[in-house]
């Protein structure tokens, strides 16, 4: 049986700017779980939709298991206690009429789809499992660790991810930036004591929590409905209270600025990148 939680008011009052020509209806809100929700109704859409961004990316990786991050967002797909086959989630998504993905980039992963109006509510019930109770199939995770090999080694001859690669090298090396962002066999092998999938179960609950998630959702049901959807799915993910992932290290040292790089291109090419180290702009 499945633990409801309330819906708080937001916990500050924030009033949306739209244009005198929007026809939508929108509405934020901060759930008791300190998710972040924006709700949008729109009586033109097509398609329903929603995403769920973690502040959580490549930058959190630990040192001995590069990737990391990357393999969790390919393992969430694998099968929840409450819909355990491996595939059911996808099936259910491109039967009817939608798609979906998932990205992880250097703070923050993102998962997504959209699907037919009438079959949102059943998308966001299996869509919300992904952050309450996956499963992490023991079967699977040497199947996916194979996967995510296959996608390292398929990049290698691609020059964006070439060059990408080469400025991780000359940035400050103490900076999370200089990791390995993908991962491939070596990075997700297992160690003397240590499995992958102990280490994977250990990630997710020390770095996926309510108070680092936002979540939007856009289809022509009404605000109130998408309301209660959100009390139903959303509201049971943990809050784990890890506040806001800091980074005090500078990307660049002293010796790191100034440096012409000149790269040689798997492809014919010509390509210039300038690159400025700014204060952060978060505030």
């Amino acid at each position: 049986m499945r633990q409801i939680n309330k819906i708080s008011a937001p916990t500050l009052p924030m009033q949306l700017k739209t244009s005198p020509n929007d026809h939508r209806r929108y509405r934020y809100l901060v759930l008791a779980n300190q998710l972040r929700v924006l709700l949008i109704e729109d009586h033109k859409c097509d398609k329903s939709a929603a995403a769920l961004a973690v502040n959580v990316g490549h930058f959190n990786d630990p040192p001995s298991r590069q990737g990391m991050a990357h393999f969790l967002e390919h393992m969430l797909f694998l099968g929840t206690q409450t819909y355990p086959q491996p595939g059911e989630y996808q099936n259910f998504i491109s039967r009817h009429g939608g798609s979906n993905n998932a990205w992880t980039g250097t703070e923050f992963t993102n998962f997504f789809f959209e699907i037919d109006n009438g079959f949102f509510e059943a998308g966001l019930d299996r869509f919300s499992q992904f952050f309450i109770c996956p499963t992490f199939d023991p079967e699977w995770v040497d199947k996916e660790r194979n996967a995510v090999d296959s996608e390292y080694r398929l990049k290698l001859q691609d020059d964006v991810r070439r060059s990408y690669q080469v400025h991780k090298e000359t940035v400050n090396p103490a900076h999370p930036f200089a990791k390995f962002s993908v991962g491939n066999l070596d990075t997700l092998a297992d160690l003397p004591g240590r499995d992958l999938r102990s280490d994977l179960i250990r990630f997710y609950e020390t770095h996926y929590s309510a108070d680092r998630m936002a979540l939007v959702m856009i289809s022509p049901a009404t605000i109130e409905t998408q309301l209660s959807w959100c009390d139903r799915f959303f509201a049971p993910i943990l809050n784990r209270n890890l506040g806001t992932p800091t980074l005090e290290m500078p990307l660049y040292r002293l010796d790191d600025l100034g440096i012409r790089i000149q790269i040689n291109p798997v492809k014919e090419t010509r390509k210039l990148a300038l690159t400025f180290p700014l204060p952060s702009v978060d505030a």
